[in-house]
């Protein structure tokens, strides 16, 4: 290249000295030549005279000229020096007409004054003179590129080349001159120092066209002048050099980089109140209050200790009134960087699970929130999370479509739509029924979409909605829940419940069968001591309030009928059997063999005790007898009572039965979890299950079964996997920790699925945790602003306080994204 550059050089310079020597021939002649072009421009010369010249002329029209032949930049153009010789010749004669050859110099200067050129006057010097916007006029028109018809290369009368236009669109830097008939470069027309054919007078020889285009883009003085083109206007020289612009940007920035200053606090105070969930406004706020709200009141204490900051917040517009629509947007910008953050980590998991819940706020307004599950990795360890991606208002449309349509909304967003394999539902029956249409969408969608649940979760649903599935049942149940809420709310009737009782009553939680099971034992255990403590408040009725006096003799009434014994008899009988199934299903969730056979032993159980009704019939008139209770209660119809319980005693264990056979009858599709049961390494690395690998077909397009059965008998084998990996938590950490996923990726794969497929007893505490915590936001939430954003900071706290340790980070991604929202120009700099 360097070799290249001298040599061009070279040529530059002696292309100059040729050129000089040109113009010096030219003047010597004109001087030869000046007085006899005068006097045939100025007069008819008769034929008769200058008989010579007339025949030299006749002969000089009869002889087609060569065209002339410019070789390349690397040689003076022989063409152009006998042009400069002979153009004045022809002038002996007027009617000659000029020949289609390269022109003099002085002809250039007249050929440049024509204004119809569309090169006319581009060169450097004169572009060098234009004004910013002329110059950016002048590039963003564009090159010419006229056709050029007449450029043609003959020989003799019959023409062998021309000029296509096919040409302009090889090169882009190539332009044309229909005035002058000849080619051009843009980029050095704008910006080269040195002269050349392609600058100065044009290209016109066809015949090595190809091999001059290819020299010319090649030299050192093109390739500048093109990117000198093509980054043209990045750089304002000349707003760089206006001092009043640059004073102007100076002050700007500076007020940019205070106002930032302040956003900081701005968004430390959105932060500690999303976290701590508190409300950031008070119920009364208006000129004339002295409270101004959480939010605003903090802010101006810290102004107390920093002078800067109060001396903002006082004096500058933007923050002097601090309007919610800020504060809106902080927290809007806030959970912005943690969902980059949670969508960051889902598009390197290979798979997601989702979770659908209906939830439901203090003003009774019900909320559809979406929440994934799936597996991150690190480079020593791998973990399962669950995130918040997406909470709305569902009280206006609660139909399928609108339903199933937000839900893959929302995982559309995330771009993980292809990676569901899971999905669950929680709050409404019908939400979670077999039967729902919902995630019957979402599988027309993702048909590896399975509707699951986790063993022990699943069984809360059975029977939580086979309670409700009979109106007598709900009634009961509810009565149940408010009973131990109704000491759980007040510390007097705690503390009198304790003096009685000598202990506390536990609480329902409407998403766990486990907590009604405890209160329930703990009530049909304690149930004489209980209305002993209900008569002690009526006795004493001016130690109480009306709301308790009124509820104590509800509760105590319901408590002596024998309707609501017979009731608590028949759950406590099947919170004995579900209560056992579901130890077994937590020690034994990999097995998918054993719990499948559980399940089906506890709902024989339940068949054989709709056999044993009198036997039933017989413990309850004992106990109602022991405890005093009056059968109060009529026939209704021809039946006796008796009959009417006996038929819903059938109606409840059938209920138990049916919605067990539903829930769980799919589940022989996760017979692979069998297959990373670490338990069962050894046995299985003597004989593999082929089965349990079939079961694993309707996720066949992320596996290759061939490698994953190579994988797995590779584990198997080993008796350090075996030793210290007792789970697919542990295994997979162990794999990430020793660098083997590379060595078995389809095993590794098969663990990830497992871990997120919502079955585990983990997942069922795991994958509620995020449910909980939204739960807890609803029940401590009294504003209703920016819901959706401010549940997302609540819900992912450990996340946001992960996300704060690199602050200043943080700090410009919720600025950055705060800035977007509405272009606020105070917080850009120039």
């Amino acid at each position: 290249m360097c070799e290249n550059s001298v040599k061009e050089e070279e040529y530059e310079e002696k292309l100059c000295r040729t050129k000089e020597e040109k113009e010096r021939q030219l003047q010597l002649l004109e001087a030869v030549f000046k007085k006899p072009r005068v006097v045939l421009h100025r007069a008819v010369v008769s034929p008769d005279l200058y008989p010579e010249q007339q025949e030299w002329s006749a002969k000089a029209e009869q002889q087609e000229p060569e065209p002339p032949r410019i070789k390349d930049e690397d040689e003076p153009d022989p063409t152009y020096v006998k042009e400069e010789v002979t153009l004045e010749l022809p002038r002996f004669k007027e009617e000659v007409k000029e020949e289609p050859q390269a022109p003099c110099l002085e002809e250039e200067e007249q050929v440049a004054e024509i204004p119809t050129s569309p090169l006319t006057g581009v060169n450097k010097s004169n572009f060098a003179k234009l004004d910013y916007q002329s110059k950016w006029n002048l590039i963003h028109k564009g090159r010419p590129t006229p056709e050029l018809k007449d450029l043609l290369q003959t020989t003799g009368p019959k023409v062998t080349r021309s000029f296509q236009a096919e040409w302009y669109n090889r090169k882009d830097w190539l332009c044309g001159c229909p005035i002058r008939n000849r080619l051009f470069c843009f980029p050095c027309l704008l910006f080269s120092t040195c002269e050349n054919v392609w600058t100065k007078i044009g290209y016109c020889d066809m015949k090595n066209l190809p091999r001059s285009l290819t020299k010319h883009e090649r030299s050192t003085s093109h390739i500048q002048s093109q990117i000198a083109l093509k980054t043209f206007g990045t750089t304002r020289i000349d707003l760089a050099l206006d001092e009043q612009q640059r004073l102007n940007a100076s002050i700007h920035n500076a007020k940019v980089k205070e106002n930032r200053e302040v956003l900081k606090y701005l968004i430390a105070v959105t932060c500690f109140f999303a976290e701590q969930d508190l409300t950031f406004h008070s119920n009364d706020e208006n000129a004339s209050c002295s409270n101004r709200g959480n939010y605003v009141e903090l802010l101006h204490a810290f102004a107390e200790k920093d002078a800067k900051l109060a001396r903002l917040l006082e004096t500058s517009a933007l923050f002097s009134a601090l309007s919610k629509r800020i504060e809106s947007d902080l927290i809007e910008a806030v959970a912005d960087v943690i969902r980059n953050d949670i969508k960051k980590e889902i598009n390197a998991a290979p798979f997601v699970a989702v979770q659908v819940d209906e939830t439901t706020d203090v003003s009774n307004k019900a909320h559809v929130s979406v929440i994934v599950r799936y597996v991150t990795q690190s480079d020593v360890a791998c973990k399962v999370k669950e995130a918040l991606l997406g909470l709305d208002d569902a009280s206006d449309d609660r139909r399928v479509p609108a339903i199933a349509e937000y839900v893959l909304g929302v995982l559309d967003k995330y771009d993980c739509v292809e990676k569901l394999v899971a999905q669950s539902y929680d709050g409404a029956a019908a939400m979670s029924s077999e039967l729902n249409p919902v995630q019957e969408k979402i599988k027309e969608k993702v048909p590896e979409a399975m509707l699951t649940h986790c063993w022990a979760h699943n069984l809360n649903l059975v029977l939580l909605h086979s309670a409700k599935w009979m109106p007598v049942c709900s009634a009961f149940f509810k009565t149940l829940a408010g009973l131990g809420t109704f000491f759980s709310q007040s510390t007097k009737r705690s503390s009198l419940l304790q003096d009685v009782v000598k202990r506390r009553l536990p609480r329902a939680a409407p998403t766990r069968w486990s907590s009604n099971s405890r209160l329930l034992r703990a009530i049909s255990m304690y149930q004489a001591d209980v209305r002993a403590v209900f008569r002690i408040m009526g006795e004493n009725p001016d130690s109480w309030d009306n709301d308790t006096l009124m509820m104590a003799s509800g509760y105590d009434q319901w408590l002596s009928k024998a309707s609501t014994c017979f009731l608590m008899m028949v759950s406590e009988g099947i919170c004995d059997e579900t209560d056992a199934l579901v130890s077994a299903l937590e020690n034994k969730v990999m097995d998918i063999g054993h719990c499948c056979a559980r399940i089906q032993d506890t709902m024989e159980v339940f068949e054989h005790m709709s056999l044993e009704f009198h036997t039933f019939y017989e413990r309850f008139e004992q106990k109602c007898a022991t405890l005093g209770l009056a059968d109060s209660e009529s026939p209704t119809g021809k039946r006796s009572v008796r009959e009417e319980r006996k038929q819903i005693y059938y109606n409840i264990l059938d209920n138990v039965t049916f919605q067990m056979r539903s829930r769980f009858g799919h589940f022989d599709q996760l017979a692979f979890f069998g297959l990373v049961d670490c338990s069962k390494f050894s046995k299985m690395s003597r004989h593999f299950e082929d089965a349990k690998l079939q079961s694993l077909l309707n996720y066949a397009r992320f596996f290759d079964f061939v490698r994953l059965k190579a994988d797995l008998i590779g584990l198997y084998s080993s008796h350090i996997v075996r030793n210290e990996c007792k789970t697919p938590g542990q295994l997979l950490s162990f794999l990430t920790e020793k660098d083997l996923i590379q060595t078995v990726p389809e095993a590794t794969k098969l663990l990830q699925l497992a871990l997120t497929v919502p079955a585990t007893t983990l997942s069922v505490e795991s994958s509620t945790s995020a449910l909980k915590r939204l739960k807890l936001f609803f029940q401590n939430r009294t504003d209703r602003g920016n819901l959706s954003a401010l549940a997302i900071v609540s819900v992912e706290k450990k996340r946001l306080l992960k996300l704060k340790e690199r602050k200043e980070d943080f700090y410009n991604k919720v600025t950055e994204s705060f800035v977007q929202m509405e272009r606020r120009v105070d917080f850009i700099y120039m």
